[in-house]
């Protein structure tokens, strides 16, 4: 089987993925919390931890000897206040976000090159847009979406790097969205992590001449004009 490797399987988008894949792919979940699957490898790692990350990555490399498929999913949020956030939150968030999605890049690059595979970047239409609070956040996911084209760049024509920009994805099963959080958007519902599965699964039976894109999966939020 071929093998991946999904950043924050253990939940959300993330989870979704790895059980929508699992029967295809050899998954492997790295998060800092185990949540059990059947068919997927879990190794444990704080990845906002560089020589942690790092020993993982190596602990991998000795337990597979190809590489098809990256998807850097895993992130921290945030909403603080300006003036009460620390850049101990400012760091944490950075690391796990974006310094992680590029250290694994570039630590697989060479096993990614060999399988003309794929990096599928999980951003956010934060990246895009704010509320209060958000300044790392935001930061963060703005990086993602940049480090996806200059990836595309770097690791061309091997290796397939594309972003997805998820808007508003309800991952609580116990949270049931109103009829004004549906309505508001212009497809009409709040997104599922389904509908970012969707997506992954569409670029993964691209056959190389996407790349270096970012496919916004927002129910049409970013294109609304909000005026009042």
């Amino acid at each position: 089987m071929k093998n991946i490797i999904i950043t924050g399987a253990s939940h959300g988008i993330g989870r979704a993925i790895a059980k929508s894949l699992r029967k295809k792919y050899h998954v492997i979940n790295i998060d800092i919390v185990e949540n059990k699957m059947e068919k997927v490898d879990f190794y444990k790692c704080d990845l906002s931890d560089k020589s942690q990350l790092l020993k993982t990555i190596e602990k991998i490399k000795t337990n597979i000897d190809s590489l098809d498929v990256l998807i850097n999913n895993a992130a921290i949020f945030s909403s603080k206040i300006l003036e009460k956030q620390t850049f101990e939150e400012w760091e944490n968030i950075i690391n796990t976000n974006l310094t992680a999605p590029y250290i694994l890049s570039k630590e697989f690059a060479s096993f990614l090159k060999t399988s003309k595979g794929h990096i599928i970047n999980i951003s956010s239409t934060r990246a895009l847009m704010s509320e209060v609070g958000t300044e790392a956040y935001s930061a963060s996911k703005g990086g993602i979406s940049s480090l996806t084209h200059a990836l595309s760049m770097s690791l061309s024509p091997e290796v397939k790097v594309n972003s997805i920009t998820p808007g508003w994805i309800n991952t609580n099963e116990e949270y049931i969205p109103t009829k004004n959080d549906n309505l508001q958007h212009p497809s009409g519902r709040v997104g599922t992590p389904d509908d970012v599965v969707d997506v992954v699964k569409f670029l993964l039976k691209n056959r190389g001449f996407i790349t270096g894109s970012d496919f916004v999966v927002d129910g049409g939020m970013t294109k609304k004009m909000i005026y009042v």
